[in-house]
């Protein structure tokens, strides 16, 4: 990520030249704008119908406090980067994340207890923080040399989280509770003795009450080691997802106005009394930026930047002070939490591609429930409609369904590309000709429904020379058509169609969806017919999108991804009421109870511990903990190790402490990549990034990994490094990106890396190998010695294909049935050569028996292509050139190699 003293840099050199002397009449009172200060057009410069409207909400009047907008406004840098900035007044009971969460406001300025709002599910992401450490105090009519003085006061704040974690503390020794209020933002509430403790800032309300010779007295949370950082701005989530670059130029454009403002704070005041309505005279003004810098300006932290761990610990101040429970602790991942364009989840095609395209039509289902349908009002409703509903939020578009065509005529208008989209459907072998599909978001058995007297049905093939009614077009239709066609078929528009024709007596049963088939049992009460078989074959719904448009394929794919396993669960209780186990045998309620009373235990035991603890230490090794801590020497050498690692990695804290922190690098990060990143934290610098461990068993952890040095007096003293664990999530990626059969990566990862890779080793400037791989009379061997053999065949050659890789970036893939892709990184054509001939003789060699093959054995025909790093060929067209060199190989004889290289 670039600094911000990198982007303070950028800032200076794009303003060189910067139109000066220009004179503007602007009423004093008006919301101030970017737009408003903007030079008149000329020839050369007429940006003004180009820049973006952003709002940002303040939290507290117009002062100093706020000096990185003015100055930013005042020295055109919100312009420079294309922003029209408004920046929004505030007045008593306004609730600044409200404004944002209901998008009023883009951008917001909150109070640390914002970690706390993150913690309960409010859509947020945090963008800088404006103070490196919190200027909120107490004051007080008295001297506190005890926090016991807080028996029976009363205490007037804002609900900030410094002061909760305060009165927290207090309350833990006072004889008698103490008593808070709201704050009304009025100090003459703390002047007139109403109160008799009155949150403030540090650089704001002492000036005031010096000035009015009121005595009083200043309670810093941090004395008590409560810190956390001030004025959090942060912005709506979906914000950050779709438009990341807007929110990084707002936020770098900032950091600038910040920059100047400190330097230049005269200029800032003045500019702030011509432009605002101020509640607070010039020398007010001016003391308060005299106040401000120390909080702005932390030692080598550069403006705005947040460190993940001192964010989690203001996390931990948030659970001690009841702001939010344990669980929602545990919930929150701080890198997710701050917004970080380098990691931003779409790219700038695809966000593009939301831009032009803000309704998205759909092909779904008339009346399948209750996977989807349209109501009598022409609503579209069901599990699927409540995904894309969710889906179209967190893109900020719209997904509009087909509401007057049968699914036979959906399915006719995507074949002939006038839909890009089908909704729910089943990836079979003939949608699979012009549709890519997503990994499945429902999964259902097909099942076969029918009066109980039929009695229970273990296989289809008992059906032969019955009638069992289907869907036309449907999964079951084409599915029993394929592999059970001694069943006659009864062909139906509903499910309730089919069901009715058992009572009819027009057919035995009813094949289709386990959800679709007991919803309309339920809502029809049709009593008398149940589950009576099921299908080996399951009901993959997902989403079908046109092959032609892999844009909108890739933000499908992602966006599903994105949907938390609570709003799944959500969405499937509100449509699924299936027949569940409602009550546990006595002896597991026993176990239950009993596991029950031993937590209580263990948790008051916790908390008594806790309470006999220095507090601040306790903050300390909880984030600790939690982060999967370890501390450094300024060699390297473990000093201290954090249980909850210790358990990560296998080792004994005694193991651990001493040995150098490499000692659980994993074998696939290089050593001089290892030493690259040691340097550069030794020389002062954080660093973070994803990484893999080794434990001591030999086995591999994921985590993301925060390396932060600790710098005094120009020395490395010590290196604090966090973690946290991805190995579920990575364990989880990986199986999504697998073959089943033959563990290759599937062709869903194919699709994600290929163009990437190719970019890749253009931007390196090496070339870029592309082979296709296809075995030779795989279906006669299919044929002939039964699919079974052929899947044997698949994972020996598969397994060879694998072996064979040389180096780590080299990848092969199963494309689709017995084809497969290769990624590799050969320097010139001699090399693929024999790479690619071994390749094919070791084949070749397996043995493997084919009497329809080459020899008697199973062969493969290779296409490739080698690519200079200056190509200029689509992915596309070099996934084309390979797989049309591959049928050359073939139409030569089979069991061979063609290869050729382009420029």
């Amino acid at each position: 990520m670039l600094s911000n003293k990198c982007r303070y840099s950028a800032f200076k050199t794009s303003l060189i030249g910067l139109i000066s002397g220009s004179i503007f009449l602007i009423s004093p009172f008006q919301v101030f704008s970017a737009s408003s200060v903007s030079a008149p057009p000329s020839p050369t410069k007429s940006k003004l119908q180009e820049l973006t409207p952003v709002s940002v909400q303040l939290n507290w009047n117009h002062q100093f406090q706020f000096a990185g907008f003015y100055a930013a406004l005042q020295q055109g840098y919100y312009r420079d980067v294309g922003l029209d900035v408004k920046i929004k007044s505030w007045h008593p009971g306004l609730s600044v994340l409200n404004e944002v969460v209901s998008k009023r406001a883009d951008f917001g300025v909150g109070y640390s207890s914002i970690v706390a709002d993150y913690a309960k599910g409010a859509p947020i992401k945090l963008v800088m923080a404006s103070f490196q450490f919190s200027p909120m105090v107490l004051l007080s009519h008295e001297p506190i040399t005890d926090l016991a003085q807080f028996s029976d006061k009363t205490v007037m704040h804002f609900g900030n989280l410094q002061i909760k974690a305060l009165i927290e503390k207090a309350s833990a020794i006072v004889d008698q509770p103490i008593k808070e209020m709201s704050s009304t933002g009025n100090l003459q509430n703390f002047i007139d003795h109403k109160v008799d403790f009155y949150a403030a800032y540090f650089t704001n309300e002492p000036y005031r009450l010096n000035q009015s010779k009121t005595p009083f007295f200043i309670l810093d949370p941090k004395a008590f080691g409560i810190q956390s950082y001030g004025d959090l701005i942060f912005t709506h989530q979906h914000k950050a997802e779709l438009l990341p670059s807007e929110v990084a130029r707002f936020r770098d454009a900032t950091v600038a106005g910040w920059e100047y403002a400190i330097h230049h704070q005269q200029e800032t005041v003045d500019f702030i009394l011509q432009n605002f309505e101020v509640k607070k005279s010039r020398d007010a003004l001016l003391a308060e930026a005299e106040a401000t810098t120390k909080y702005v300006k932390s030692g080598k932290q550069g403006i705005g930047e947040i460190e993940p761990i001192k964010l989690l610990a203001t996390a931990v101040y948030a659970k001690e002070s009841g702001l939010i429970n344990s669980a929602q602790l545990k919930s929150i991942n701080v890198n997710n939490f701050v917004f970080d364009a380098s990691r931003a989840l779409y790219s700038t095609e695809e966000l593009a591609y939301l831009r032009e395209h803000p309704v998205i039509k759909i092909g779904t289902h008339l009346d399948w429930r209750p996977f989807e349908y349209i109501d009598e009002t022409g609503g579209y409703q069901g599990l699927a409609s409540e995904y894309f509903k969710l889906m179209g939020t967190m893109l900020g578009i719209e997904f509009e369904p087909v509401r007057d065509k049968s699914w036979l005529e959906i399915t006719e208008m995507a074949q002939v590309g006038e839909l890009d989209v089908l909704s729910c459907a089943v990836a079979t072998p003939s949608n699979r000709k012009y549709l890519n599909f997503t990994l499945p978001y429902l999964s259902f058995p097909m099942v076969l429904a029918a009066n109980e007297e039929l009695g229970y049905i273990d296989d289809y093939d008992q059906l032969n020379d019955q009638t069992v009614a289907v869907i036309k077009h449907s999964w079951p239709h084409e599915s029993l058509t394929q592999f059970n066609p001694d069943v006659n078929l009864l062909l139906v528009d509903s499910v309730r169609e089919g069901l009715i024709a058992i009572l009819e007596g027009r057919a035995i049963g009813s094949s289709g969806n386990l959800a679709a088939i007991n919803y309309v049992i339920k809502q029809e009460g049709l009593d008398g017919l149940l589950i009576i078989g099921q299908s080996k074959k399951r009901f993959e719904l997902a989403i079908g999108v046109q092959q032609d448009n892999p844009l909108l394929y890739s933000i499908l794919e992602k966006t599903l991804a994105r949907i938390t396993n609570e709003q799944r669960q959500k969405i499937y209780d509100h449509w699924i009421q299936l027949n569940v186990l409602t009550e546990l045998p006595h002896w597991l309620s026993m176990v239950g109870w009993v596991l029950l009373a031993m937590l209580v235990l263990l948790l008051v035991w916790m908390l008594a511990v806790h309470r006999s603890k220095v507090m601040l230490q306790s903050y300390i090794d909880t984030v600790n903990e939690l982060s999967l801590a370890t501390v450094t020497d300024n060699k390297g050498n473990l000093i201290w190790v954090s249980d909850s690692f210790a358990e990560l990695s296998g080792y004994d804290k005694q193991e651990l402490i001493g040995k150098n922190s490499s000692i659980t690098k994993s074998s696939v990060m290089p050593d001089e990549e290892y030493n690259k990143i040691y340097r550069r934290v030794v020389m002062g610098e954080t660093w973070q990034g994803e990484v893999e461990g080794c434990r001591k068993d030999g086995s591999l952890y994921y985590v993301n990994l925060t390396a932060i040095p600790e710098i005094r007096f120009g020395k490395l003293q010590k290196i604090t490094i966090t973690r946290e664990d991805l190995t579920d999530r990575k364990q989880a990626e990986e199986l999504s990106i697998r073959d089943a059969l033959t563990g290759l990566y599937n062709r869903r990862y194919f699709t994600e890396v290929f163009e990437r890779e190719i970019k890749r080793a253009q931007r390196e400037e090496k070339p870029f190998v592309f082979a296709m791989a296809d075995i030779d009379f795989f279906k006669k061997l299919n044929d002939r010695y039964g699919h079974q053999q052929g899947d044997v065949a698949l994972q020996k050659v598969s397994h060879l294909l694998q072996e064979s890789l040389r180096r780590p970036q080299d990848m092969v893939f199963r494309l689709g049935g017995e084809e497969f892709g290769m990624i590799l990184n050969e320097v010139d054509l001699e090399h693929v050569n024999q790479f690619l001939n071994s390749l094919d003789a070791a084949i070749k060699a397996l043995g493997i028996q084919n009497k329809e093959g080459v020899d008697g054995v199973v062969t493969i025909s290779i296409g490739a292509i080698l690519l200079s790093p200056d190509h200029h060929l689509s992915s596309d067209t070099v996934y084309k050139l390979a797989d049309d060199l591959m049928y050359q190989a073939k139409e030569r004889g089979r069991n061979r190699v063609v290869v050729e290289a382009f420029k």
